[in-house]
């Protein structure tokens, strides 16, 4: 049947792309991600970046592309994380609210907001340490996408969501063999469709506009079809 012969192309292109978990709750992404929020960026801008974590992957890419200074922080990263003259990191907890001495042009966050629980706070922070009319660039899993439409349709459960904290891979099948095959839990708590995150930015006076489509795989096509592909790179305007 033409499904199967759908279904062998797709997990023969998956295992030979190497789908190693790699979206760790350090940060350690693919710079082409990194490069459609950058683009956004300008030299001069005041940025922060919420959930670093320890090895500062996108601070130490932004400053190689940028003439910027980054304010980075984290509740606990898995290691401390090394200052240099354009990037200064402070432990906070995303999950509280706080406010820095002076707002930023351009707040980021990278694969942070499915991992957490109070998701308002991160948004509330991101909006109250912008200037007005500042940026918001972030990236999240799509609950949506091509990958979790088929996992559905086969009745197993969507490997970008997890059930238990012990074993990532309950329900996933072989997909989960193929995406995490050491069954590592990466502890994403929460599930965003695109749709669901625009409303949700909208609620915080945010305006969405300009939206990514991101996928390691397909880097191309993807780019242009972010409702279906697994991760969405959002950039979003503060609304005063």
């Amino acid at each position: 049947m033409l499904w199967k012969g759908v279904l062998l192309i797709f997990l023969w292109k998956w295992k030979k792309n190497n789908m190693s978990n790699e979206q760790s709750a350090d940060n350690i992404l693919d710079a082409r991600l990194y490069e459609l929020a950058i683009q956004h960026i300008k030299d001069k801008q005041q940025v922060l970046n919420l959930g670093c974590g320890g090895y500062l992957t996108f601070e130490k890419h932004l400053i190689s592309k940028r003439d910027v200074n980054i304010k980075c922080c984290d509740f606990n990263p898995m290691k401390v994380p090394n200052e240099s003259e354009h990037i200064k990191f402070f432990e906070q907890n995303v999950e509280k609210l706080f406010n820095l001495d002076s707002k930023v042009d351009v707040v980021t966050f990278f694969e942070v907001i499915e991992h957490i629980d109070e998701t308002d706070i991160l948004l509330q922070n991101c909006y109250n340490n912008l200037k007005d009319d500042g940026l918001l660039i972030c990236s999240l899993p799509n609950l949506a996408s091509i990958y979790a439409w088929i996992e559905l349709l086969l009745g197993f459960q969507p490997h970008v969501i997890e059930v238990s904290n012990v074993c990532s891979n309950f329900g996933t099948g072989i997909f989960g063999k193929l995406n995490n095959p050491n069954n590592e839990p990466i502890h994403h708590i929460r599930g965003f469709t695109l749709r669901a995150i625009k409303e949700m930015l909208n609620y915080y006076n945010f305006k969405v506009v300009k939206v990514y489509g991101y996928d390691h795989r397909l880097k191309r096509l993807m780019k242009y079809f972010p409702s279906i592909a697994p991760v969405n790179v959002i950039v979003a305007r503060k609304l005063a």
